[in-house]
């Protein structure tokens, strides 16, 4: 066991240097707290890891900004699964990148958001993987889903119908850590 926290740690501690590396040379000033929000990320995934518990809500619960910058997602937990609901609409005219899969669009406008639990039933499946449905206001379709985690501030959403590697993906940016009560 003894070994097993050397390695995590080891692999935390790389983590956390790989993600605080890459807000500095992105050269965002407002990434200041970067390492330090890093280390505690990395720190909650070592915990995690080490107590058998990789996939622990916590390490996504917060606020994400979607890839078109059109939303904002408040994930979190939803009684046994991880759910997500709408908590800012940025640009009602900008449709999602998860563009319609085979199916002619409606209009984003025709289909209110604000507060739309839009992700649900989101369970582990595999370290800092997620399996559940999203809905995409794009075409109005529920889809099957995958999230996982890249770094504490990116996350990785793929939307698909038969299989994730026939999916369509964005990348997710962490707004905040705060989260409410879902549901």
């Amino acid at each position: 066991m003894k070994k097993q926290m050397i390695v995590i740690t080891t692999f935390a501690t790389v983590l956390m240097s790989a993600w605080s590396a890459q807000a500095q040379q992105a050269g965002l000033s407002d990434y200041y707290l970067a390492p330090v929000e890093a280390e505690i990320q990395a720190s909650k995934l070592a915990n995690n890891l080490a107590n058998g518990q990789a996939n622990m809500p916590d390490t996504v619960a917060g606020t994400w900004l979607t890839q078109s910058g059109s939303l904002e997602v408040q994930i979190g937990n939803c009684g046994q699964s991880v759910c997500g609901k709408v908590s800012k609409v940025n640009d009602a005219a900008n449709v999602s990148n998860m563009t319609a899969m085979g199916s002619t669009a409606t209009p984003v406008s025709a289909i209110p958001v604000l507060g739309k639990t839009i992700m649900e039933g989101f369970t582990p499946i595999g370290v800092a993987t997620w399996s559940g449905t999203i809905f995409n206001r794009a075409d109005g379709q529920t889809y099957a889903c995958q999230m996982r985690m890249l770094s504490p501030t990116e996350l990785e959403v793929t939307a698909y119908k038969d299989k994730p590697e026939n999916g369509r993906s964005q990348v997710w940016t962490r707004v905040s850590n705060t989260v409410t009560a879902q549901k």
